[in-house]
């Protein structure tokens, strides 16, 4: 299954848990073996509900800062990719070797713009920026007439590119384990519940309830879908969009 399809599973599985959830509890409170079960349940207090909540609070407070620590990240990475390029660049100019140095730094921007991560050409896309950092590589450890404390910067700066190219790649192929997901799930489900629970008797009051939170639920769980891939949604352009700028330089 491709990155694409996943999130598009993601999202529909996001959609429909907590809508079915509420489906299935408002018919076993209406009609069915458990009804009237159901409807002698009474006493149940409303803290119970906040008991419940706060545990599911606590779940996705947690795990919308794990996926949005990962779109800063991814967008931090971008930036330092296209900071170690410009600082090639900026060295080149003092020791007077751009023209040398510049077709390189382009093709290697113009390779690792093509790098979309859930594309099917990923390995061939990849296979292309190993080439065109290593042919960067090669040029700047080979300039000529550069003293030794330059050269090192060169090829410093040559590894700061490679790292951050690396955990570029690392934050895409990264995704929130199976075991987070099926905790909030679960706690979604349970405060479902626990609402119902709570207003067996008054079935308006019901379903307006558990309606409300099943919205917020199902809200909480489309946004962990779109920002654990951030290179699939919020910066689907990148990195073209941050080194664009570099195929246009002179």
């Amino acid at each position: 299954m491709s990155w694409t399809g996943l999130l598009d599973w993601q999202l529909a599985i996001s959609l429909a848990l907590p809508l079915a959830a509420a489906f299935v509890l408002c018919l076993l409170e209406t009609r069915g073996p458990l009804a009237p079960a159901l409807k002698k349940t009474i006493g149940v207090v409303p803290p119970y509900i906040a008991a419940l909540a706060i545990i599911f609070g606590l779940f996705a407070a947690r795990l919308m800062n794990d996926v949005w620590e990962k779109v800063n990240a991814a967008q931090q990475v971008v930036q330092v990719e296209d900071d170690a390029l410009r600082a090639l660049l900026y060295v080149a100019d003092i020791t007077g070797s751009r023209a040398a140095v510049l077709p390189d730094v382009q093709a290697y921007a113009k390779a690792a713009s093509r790098e979309n991560p859930y594309s099917k050409a990923l390995k061939s896309a990849r296979v292309d920026t190993d080439k065109a950092f290593e042919a960067l590589l090669a040029t700047v450890a080979r300039v000529p007439g550069v003293d030794a404390p330059l050269r090192a910067t060169f090829l410093s700066t040559a590894m700061d590119l490679r790292r951050a190219r690396d955990r570029r790649l690392y934050i895409a192929d990264d995704q929130i384990a199976p075991i987070k997901w099926a905790s909030i799930a679960v706690f979604g489900v349970l405060t479902q519940i626990s609402i119902m629970l709570v207003h067996i008797g008054n079935r308006r009051a019901l379903r307006v309830s558990v309606g409300l939170f099943t919205v917020a639920f199902a809200f909480c769980l489309m946004l962990f879908a779109v920002f654990d891939q951030p290179f699939e949604t919020v910066l689907a352009d990148e990195p073209a969009a941050t080194l664009q700028h570099l195929h246009d330089e002179h």
